[in-house]
């Protein structure tokens, strides 16, 4: 088979992160969350505990898939990971109970997206580019996904109201295969030239086993997993939060497809300051905007405030996003930095997978979305301090002395 084109591998790593888990399912699942609900007799905190298990069995499987990339190439592994995603979502859609269907949707889901997820993507992309490469990590792994999440929540609404939840999950399944499975294995390639061309370099930075030792390593795992965990938890809820209090549904879709939007900004705008920012004043504001953010809605449901408000949680979850793996580098260095950010993305998988399912259980404790998002609000400000007390704690010394601060391009 001849090897694509950058461009060709480039715009099929995009379009296979845009059917992938993190945008079809969660981009859809804040939709589907009230009538699958309401369907079923559940509440609230009962359809998140798909993320919960899925988030576990992605944070247990990654490493597998990671090897088994480096091992057979992405094409295969992604084609899988798809696979399983689709299927997922068709186990969804003929769920009647907490039962097998409930729990191996949630088990594929999470397989889905250790094989299709980020960690497939990075190699491949770096292999094609030696400038502007972080430029185009972000387009793939931040802006493809986010524009999808941008589409499928008010197709996804208009398909509920057209078809029912029941059919729109396979309508969603049907897309993934379609796109998503033919795309991955046609034109996923690394290129050839890099393959094993050198052999490992020392890169400068600490161990894991130093890093874990040092105060800034639980500040970060602590700042990732509850802005992280939140902010997902957040647009979980974000529609049924809105419906309850007399918002339409198309007009909340409309609000959740702003959070994905602004979230593509945030990415790009968050990297163009870390790179120019010397203290950490400048990254910790992007920590709190969600804190803002969350309080414009509460205030009131005119549209332009949601609107507004939504604007400055998407802001803050897709510079988080990017800013978590950065400030790993700027501490840590590149020796063992993907090791160490490993560690924290486990941790945060599994914030990802419990948090959503707090918030529905304090709604269904207290009647009303309003103590778990004041707990919300918490968590947010915690992790906006955990950042800046990281910078303070400064790097893990050796015995040649302080780790170095490695710039990220």
């Amino acid at each position: 088979m001849a090897v694509p084109t950058r461009w060709q591998a480039t715009v099929a790593s995009a379009l296979c992160m845009a059917v992938g888990m993190s945008a079809i399912f969660m981009g859809s699942f804040p939709v589907f969350l009230q009538p699958v609900s309401a369907d079923l007799g559940w509440g609230r905190a009962v359809f998140p505990e798909v993320i919960t298990v899925s988030s576990i069995a992605a944070a247990v499987l990654m490493p597998f898939g990671g090897r088994l990339v480096d091992r057979i190439g992405v094409h295969q592994p992604v084609a899988v990971g798809l696979v399983l995603v689709a299927l997922a979502m068709l186990l969804f859609s003929i769920v009647e109970s907490v039962g097998i269907a409930f729990w191996a949707g949630a088990l594929a889901l999470g397989a889905g997206a250790a094989f299709a997820g980020p960690p497939a993507f990075v190699g491949l992309i770096s292999s094609w580019y030696d400038r502007n490469r972080a430029l185009a990590i972000g387009v793939v792994l931040s802006v493809a996904p986010a524009c999808s999440q941008a589409v499928v929540a008010p197709v996804t609404q208009h398909l509920i109201v057209a078809l029912g939840w029941r059919d729109s999950y396979r309508v969603l399944a049907a897309l993934v295969v379609a796109i998503g499975v033919p795309v991955s294995l046609a034109m996923l390639r690394r290129r050839p030239s890099t393959d094993h061309a050198d052999g490992p370099v020392a890169l400068p930075g600490a161990s894991a086993r130093d890093a874990v030792r040092t105060p800034a390593f639980w500040l970060l795992a602590v700042a990732s997993c509850l802005s992280s965990g939140t902010l997902l938890g957040l647009i979980v809820h974000i529609v049924a939060w809105l419906t309850g209090r007399g918002v339409a549904g198309e007009t909340a879709a409309f609000v959740l497809s702003s959070v994905f939007l602004a979230g593509m900004a945030g990415a790009f705008v968050a990297g163009y300051v870390a790179d120019r920012a010397r203290g950490i004043l400048a990254l910790q504001v992007f920590y709190a905007l969600p804190i803002a953010g969350l309080g414009l809605m509460a205030a009131t449901t005119a549209l332009p405030v949601l609107v507004a408000g939504a604007v400055l949680i998407g802001l803050g979850t897709g510079a988080t996003t990017g800013l978590s793996p950065y400030l790993t580098t700027r501490y840590f260095g590149l020796r063992a930095s993907a090791e160490i950010f490993g560690m924290i993305l486990a941790m945060t998988m599994v914030a990802l997978g419990v948090v959503p399912v707090l918030i529905g259980a304090g709604y269904d404790i207290s009647g009303s979305y309003g103590a778990p998002l004041v707990c919300a609000a918490i968590a947010l400000a915690i992790s906006t301090i955990s950042v800046g007390l990281a910078d303070r704690a400064g790097r893990p010394t050796r015995a040649n002395g302080p780790v170095a601060e490695t710039p990220v391009a």
